[in-house]
């Protein structure tokens, strides 16, 4: 500050004020800048309460993700599978009946199919169903579409051809099975040819893995090959078939669809059977795999749970990398760079969840 003035004094004493002031100045202490983490609380401790509600939001996500995944995103995998497969077989078919005009003839198959290979083309127009076949009934399979029992006849060849679709999940390719009637026919075509069945039986059925006493549904059913046919032993008694007998050898040439009867994803046993009659002469019998208790279609993938507890661990290292990030830096870079992750660890984990559920669901 510059003063105007021609006395001495006045002048002299304007400075000393001015350096007094600025000697107060600079002896007052500077206050500090508050410490945020003084001021603020310390975080409370987990209580049993807070935890037990982060693991039911935790388990309610992984649920509706399971949801999701069932209902949402398989059936769009399973139609692409479908076509896929339909493609597939289709040029084997038509590759087959190239063949047939050929000098050397169709080429006899020497060996069972591969799992999860696809052996046929079901097709009922009274409830809208087109789907290509594959070989065996776990999870794995039935996935991709209806599943041939291993162990069962070749569909088009004599004996009993048994199949298990799912009701629900993975586009529910059974799921109106129990909207066929009798006399209703299904269509099956194979590199062999095609052949019609006609539906005699839609019915709810317990299954189970015990004996069951001696009582068939249809009584004797005509032959193929001429006279009658008796049903296979232990088929039913009242609701009750056993796996053996509904999956067994027969007299007759028959299809057997079966698929779960209940909504339940946990449903084992509750089934709705479809057995329809072969109309014509079946197809020369080609080699085919033997059924084993884990090809039943009523239960999941044994050897799933180490597939379910990798997926659950890396779905926990999603969750805590993106709790971080969220915490530690910008909340869109963090959104931009959990989503994707956790996203594929949800999917994967719901994926390897269904391998535990019965084939059927």
């Amino acid at each position: 500050m510059s003063v105007i003035t021609n006395d001495p004094a006045l002048q002299a004493r304007i400075a000393d004020e001015i350096a007094g002031a600025r000697r107060d100045t600079a002896a007052a202490p500077r206050p500090s800048r508050p410490d945020p983490s003084s001021d603020a609380e310390p975080s409370p401790p987990l209580s049993g309460g807070r935890v037990a509600f982060l693991v039911a939001l935790w388990l309610a996500v992984v649920l509706a993700t399971l949801g999701l995944v069932l209902y949402g995103l398989e059936p769009l995998f399973q139609q692409r599978t479908q076509t896929q497969l339909l493609g597939e077989y289709r040029a084997k078919i038509s590759r087959s009946a190239n063949e047939a005009q050929g000098l050397p003839g169709i080429e006899v198959p020497t060996k069972a199919p591969e799992l999860g290979s696809p052996i046929g083309i079901l097709e009922a127009g009274a409830i809208q169903l087109q789907q290509v076949a594959v070989e065996g009934v776990a999870p794995a399979q039935t996935q991709m579409g209806p599943g041939h029992v291993a162990g069962t006849a070749a569909p088009g060849q004599p004996g009993n051809s048994a199949f298990v679709g799912r009701r629900s999940a993975f586009g529910g390719t059974f799921g109106a099975l129990d909207q066929l009637t009798k006399g209703e026919r299904i269509l099956v075509s194979t590199t062999q040819g095609q052949v019609v069945y006609t539906v005699e039986t839609v019915r709810q059925q317990t299954i189970t893995t015990d004996p069951v006493p001696s009582a068939s549904p249809l009584g004797n059913i005509p032959s193929s090959t001429g006279g009658t046919a008796e049903a296979p032993p232990d088929l039913t008694a009242g609701d009750t078939v056993s796996v053996d007998a509904l999956y067994g050898p027969t007299d007759d040439d028959r299809l057997t669809l079966v698929t779960s009867a209940s909504a339940s994803p946990l449903n084992a046993s509750d089934a709705t059977v479809v057995i329809a009659k072969l109309e014509g002469t079946p197809f020369t019998p080609t080699p085919q795999n033997g059924r084993t208790d884990s090809q039943t279609g009523l239960a999941g993938e044994s050897g799933a749970m180490a597939a379910v507890l990798l997926t659950i661990l890396a779905f926990a290292a999603a969750v805590a990398a993106a709790i971080v990030l969220y915490r530690r830096s910008n909340p869109k870079v963090a959104y931009l760079l959990t989503a994707a992750p956790l996203l594929v660890a949800m999917v994967l984990l719901a994926e390897s969840l269904s391998r535990l559920l019965p084939s059927w669901f």
